[in-house]
């Protein structure tokens, strides 16, 4: 099972919707997924055993996974492509 965490500015709407369209392709890629959402400020307490970080809002720093700029999946402009890039780095 793979961990990823969703981060939007107050870790609630935006986040949720991008969470739902990963878990959904995630399902649909044969993948289980296991989530949490949070904002930025909270994102150093929620890393423990995170393998992704999917974000629709800029952040700055280093993390120890991955981060995957996510805003697409929100705007629906490159969507696709995205949630295929998510995918592919949980395989």
């Amino acid at each position: 099972m793979k961990h990823v965490l969703f981060v939007c500015g107050t870790g609630g709407i935006t986040s949720a919707v991008a969470e739902n369209r990963v878990i959904e392709a995630c399902l649909a890629a044969g993948l289980k997924v296991q989530t949490r959402r949070c904002t930025p400020a909270a994102i150093d307490s929620n890393l423990d055993g995170i393998d992704l970080i999917v974000s629709t809002t800029y952040l700055a720093g280093d993390y120890p996974a991955e981060v995957i700029n996510a805003i697409s999946l929100i705007t629906g402009i490159g969507c696709d492509a995205v949630l295929e890039e998510i995918v592919s780095k949980l395989k």
